[in-house]
């Protein structure tokens, strides 16, 4: 096998990274080339996705890639994009946005109720499999709609959609991230144009459904400029919807695993052969999205790491204010005081009675987590005070028992069993949560690559441009790697 490399352009909700993933004779190296921050900007008052700088930070990663290659002998063969769910860019002809991307956080809870005289929650979920957010796309759709954005002429773009747009010149909705919209149905996997239309979203805003794995096209020649390539880059279509491309890396259809992606959000569930669009799903929180080979996700959206990551960076922020400082490096003093704290928690003074529900909606869109959180608490468990060790066990806890609450929940709608966890992401690497896990469900957690968004991304773009001719066998060559390490 001679030397193959694939750029996965991973966009999170608290970072940004590109990956170079190479396939070669030795096997796989996965190599982190670039990572940047994803900070939030306020924009007339709304909380915004800062999209200029995300793309620019995207090219300069990019651009990495491309001299890596260069050094290792190899050649990038592939360019593709995923991110998190729901938001949108909207673009005119010339692919200019025609206002900010607001960020999901800045959704609004009485579109909802307007949404439901319309069509209410349970026609909704029958069709399109997705639980009622306010963050939802349809939701904020109705909201772009009503203020007067969607007008003729205009697209809106899921977030790796507009990335590829702006790489290729190509617009497309690739499958797995339209699914997180709500306004996919599940009976052909297109756009639910009824549903728009009571809606009042006009059809037109939406660009037409392509395969997940398909070539978008190549970079245009501006791109392959600014990356230093001497060629342009095929730019692919991997499962834009980063769930989609985590579950891609470890799992198969088949599987009897259940899976936990734990990052700033927790996705919690099973792959099926299809949807479960039941009256007990819909009551159970589960949301159904469309998974890399079309099959489905049945998966519960829980607050995951971002929990903590929260009260950490409050808790940086308000030593420093205490000692008198005006400066804070977030990065560095953040991972000191998780590693203390992490230590800290696994004390028997930081045990803690009960646990808070990681689903709550209070925590989605709270300023203040470490607040919240003991607020939630204290409503079963009255006039308790929490130290920082005692919270952290609590959000480990916490997390733990609704992964075990989740999977049980998610065995008993399927009715198949179900006899290991998978878990992947940055939660996995927090030894204590794997071992609370383990010790909630009563199930072996095997705990697959942190990095598996990256890898599921990677390999979907090895088979597409023919370096393998099956998932299993470029999931093979990533799992021998892992092994290896």
């Amino acid at each position: 096998m001679t030397k193959s490399s694939f750029a996965a352009v991973d966009l999170g909700a608290t970072s940004g990274r590109v990956a170079l993933g190479t396939f070669g004779p030795d096997g796989f190296t996965l190599d982190e080339v670039h990572r940047f921050a994803n900070t939030p900007i306020i924009i007339d008052g709304v909380l915004c996705w800062d999209v200029e700088y995300l793309f620019e930070e995207t090219l300069t990663g990019l651009a990495h890639a491309c001299t890596r290659v260069a050094q290792c002998g190899s050649t990038l063969a592939g360019i593709a994009v995923d991110s998190w769910g729901v938001d949108y860019g909207i673009v005119d002809a010339s692919n200019s946005l025609v206002a900010p991307v607001r960020h999901y956080r800045a959704a609004e809870d009485s579109v909802v109720e307007l949404a439901n005289e319309m069509v209410s929650s349970s026609e909704a979920y029958a069709r399109t499999g997705i639980t009622e957010l306010p963050i939802n796309t349809c939701f904020q759709f109705i909201r772009d709609a009503r203020l007067g954005l969607l007008q003729p002429g205009v697209t809106a773009l899921l977030t790796p959609d507009l990335w590829t747009l702006w790489l290729t010149g190509v617009r497309g909705a690739e499958r797995t991230i339209a699914s997180t919209t709500g306004l996919l149905d599940w009976t052909n996997h297109e756009w639910a144009g009824d549903l728009m239309e009571r809606w009042g979203i006009p059809g037109t805003v939406v660009a037409n459904i392509v395969e997940t794995g398909s070539l978008a096209g190549p970079t245009l020649a501006t791109v392959t400029e600014r990356i230093g390539a001497r060629n342009p880059i095929p730019v692919y279509r991997a499962p834009a919807h980063d769930t989609a491309s985590a579950f891609a890396a470890v799992t198969s259809v088949s599987s009897d695993a259940a899976v936990v992606s734990c990052g700033t959000w927790a996705l919690v569930g099973r792959m099926n052969e299809t949807a479960v669009l039941t009256k007990e799903a819909e009551q159970a929180g589960f949301t159904n999205e469309v998974a890399a080979d079309g099959s489905s996700l049945l998966i519960r959206n829980l607050s995951g790491t971002w929990l903590l990551e929260e009260c950490l960076r409050i808790w940086v922020v308000a030593d420093a204010g205490a000692n008198g400082s005006s400066k804070v490096d977030t990065s560095t003093d953040t991972s000191s005081l998780r590693a203390h704290l992490l230590v800290a928690a696994e004390s028997e003074s930081a045990r803690v009675e009960g646990t808070i529900d990681c689903g709550a909606p209070e925590l989605i869109g709270t300023r203040d987590m470490p607040t919240e959180i003991v607020d939630l608490y204290r409503r079963s468990h009255e006039n308790t005070e929490l130290t920082r060790p005692q919270v952290v066990r609590l959000i480990l806890e916490s997390l733990a028992e609704s992964f075990a609450r989740t999977i049980a929940r998610a065995k008993e709608i399927t009715g198949t069993p179900l006899r290991e966890i998978i878990m992947i992401g940055g939660g996995s690497r927090i030894e204590q949560l794997v071992a609370l896990t383990e010790q909630a469900t009563d199930l072996p957690v095997r705990v697959g690559h942190p990095e598996a968004t990256s890898i599921g991304n990677i390999c979907v773009q090895a088979v597409s441009a023919g370096v393998f001719d099956t998932m299993d066998q470029a999931r093979a060559v990533t799992h021998a790697q892992q092994k290896e390490n």
